[in-house]
């Protein structure tokens, strides 16, 4: 028995040093791939280097998770890893059809320092960096940042070289695009979200501005209801500030009396919104255009207020009826100031499907430019409300 014990406690010492010796200057890191949605990569391909050599890399047939949001497919390399000073690019960009490629340099020292601070989320746990996504977005712009939790930096940007069109005299090719286009549920969408948008090719460039605020909801209805609000930045980004939007009491939002915390996020230009009755029997839903010039008004109301929120404000609830209204309103505790109206269809109980667009525009606005190199396909089916 005393032989067993001394060779536990010879053995222990020898146990602490493995599991405390990781490789010097290597980190358990993964590299992920992401594209703004709705602006979407085909063959997005990363593979990064550290003094010429391969560490790890990542491919996908297609993605569209969101700016600055990994999404699935093949990845590769050791577990622990050199923090890489390169990097190796190439896709084609689902707007543009427009293949880009390039290697660039990447600001190494800066990734170290970032792997090696930790910092210690609400809940007491240290975080590290765990990911180096790369992001690809029309024009050619790459982002690459590096992630843990659900938060990510962003450690340089740069652009790809254009190599030309993706199989341009293809005629097999081009023939299957335009079939899968007629039939694609998700390239409708698409074409309707660029359709209202464009193709805003500076904001990857030049990076989109971010604010302190947050996304509250209200209502006239006395009744339990369960709400969502989705929100999309200009640059495809998902908008994450509160977890769970934030119920304002009817009341509260009357007298300005919002006293929720606020985030740093990115400002919205598209919204989804569902509105669910406690009993699941009536389901609301709508997509609402912003005006264009939000931004500034935001910014000027920003700029004299304190804990602003966005909050979208349900009216009463006409039983009969296959829609209901609201208005979106910026608000702090001591002011607010109107935006614009919107409608959100309700689903027929019977069909299961809206009877009304879910769509709504601003009032006066206007379809932006179209800048990219394929013609759009106005969409020919397009119904929405607008406010007149």
């Amino acid at each position: 028995m005393r032989n067993k014990i001394k060779n536990i406690v010879l053995f222990l010492p020898n146990l602490l040093l493995i599991i405390s010796c990781g490789p010097k200057d290597k980190f358990e890191w993964n590299a992920g791939i992401s594209a703004p949605i709705y602006y979407g990569a085909s063959g997005p391909f990363v593979e990064y280097f550290y003094k010429g050599k391969s560490i790890a890399g990542a491919s996908s047939g297609g993605i569209e998770p969101g700016w600055g949001l990994t999404s699935g497919g093949y990845t590769g390399g050791d577990i622990y890893k050199s923090v890489p000073d390169s990097i190796s690019v190439s896709w084609i960009c689902d707007a543009d059809g427009i293949q880009y490629k390039v290697g660039h340099k990447l600001p190494r020292e800066k990734m170290l320092n970032l792997f090696k601070n930790r910092v210690v989320d609400s809940y007491g746990e240290k975080l590290a960096y765990s990911q180096i996504v790369a992001g690809f977005a029309p024009g050619g712009n790459v982002t690459v940042w590096m992630r843990r939790g659900g938060s990510g930096t962003e450690v340089t940007h740069f652009k790809a070289k254009n190599i030309g069109i993706w199989k341009e005299n293809d005629k097999s090719y081009k023939k299957y695009v335009e079939e899968h286009e007629k039939v694609s549920e998700g390239f409708k969408i698409a074409n309707i979200y660029r359709y209202f948008h464009g193709i805003p090719y500076s904001v990857w460039e030049k990076g989109e501005k971010t604010y302190k605020y947050d996304i509250g909801f209200s209502s006239e209805e006395n009744r339990d209801f369960y709400e969502s609000v989705t929100a999309f930045s200009k640059d495809g980004s998902y908008i994450f500030l509160n977890e769970n939007q934030f119920i304002i009491p009817y009341k509260d939002w009357l007298s300005n009396h919002i006293m929720d915390g606020v985030k740093e996020g990115k400002l919205p230009v598209h919204t989804v919104v569902q509105w669910i009755s406690e009993d699941d029997k009536q389901w609301y839903k709508g997509e609402i255009v912003f005006p264009v010039d939000f931004q500034n008004t935001f910014e000027s109301f920003y700029q004299k207020n304190k804990n602003v929120h966005i909050v979208y404000v349900m009216d009463k609830l006409n039983a009969s009826g296959n829609y209901t209204f609201g208005t979106i309103w910026l608000q702090s505790s001591t002011s607010k100031e109107r935006i614009m109206k919107f409608r959100l269809a309700k689903l027929n109980n019977e069909t299961r499907k809206y009877d009304v667009s879910k769509y709504t525009i601003p009032k006066g606005f206007v379809v932006p430019k179209w800048e990219g190199r394929i013609p759009l396909q106005k969409p020919t089916d397009l119904e929405y409300w607008q406010e007149e």
